[in-house]
């Protein structure tokens, strides 16, 4: 399946092929903050597009992970995870259609993670 999704401006747009399996939801500063919910792909299923200089990057923490987010409108639709940074997660908030009471999400205790 084929999902679309963007930044709430449209800026960054996404496309993830895959089926939505487990998804997590991590504790930590940042994705408690952001309300963030992972899915975590391949690279390799991942098309990702970028309005002009609209992608913005931070680096927190042991340098690793990257929270790529857009400059216009701060929304955060695709990570490089720490923890898989050979792929990407997905923040399936920002995907069209997706109903989040249907997913499997899966707590995660990133709160406490050195």
């Amino acid at each position: 399946m084929l999902f679309k999704g963007s930044c709430h401006c449209g800026d960054l747009r996404i496309e993830v092929e895959g089926e939505i399996g487990e998804v997590i939801d991590c504790d930590c500063s940042i994705c408690r903050m952001t309300g963030y919910l992972h899915w975590i792909v391949d690279k390799e299923q991942v098309k990702f597009h970028a309005q002009s200089d609209s992608l913005a990057t931070y680096i927190w923490g042991s340098g690793e992970a990257r929270h790529y987010f857009c400059r216009t409108c701060g929304v955060a639709p695709l990570r490089r995870p720490r923890l898989a940074p050979e792929g990407y997660s997905v923040n399936v908030r920002c995907l069209e259609g997706v109903q989040i009471e249907g997913l499997d999400i899966k707590p995660y205790n990133g709160r406490d993670l050195k």
